[in-house]
């Protein structure tokens, strides 16, 4: 899962590139490089949480 969060922000960082670039669309690129560090994050978050015994 790591390997596809990493993938997922090196594959919106070439899309915001070509969005500063004028070649795509720049209100697509910036939600989606923010989606993909948000769960980037989201995930390095919750890996080690403590869930209780059960």
């Amino acid at each position: 899962m790591f390997v596809a969060h990493i993938i997922w922000i090196i594959v919106a960082l070439i899309i915001h590139f070509f969005a500063l670039m004028r070649l795509f669309p720049l209100f697509i690129s910036i939600p989606f490089l923010f989606l993909s560090f948000f769960s980037f994050f989201t995930y390095l978050n919750n890996r080690h949480r403590f869930r209780g015994f059960h």
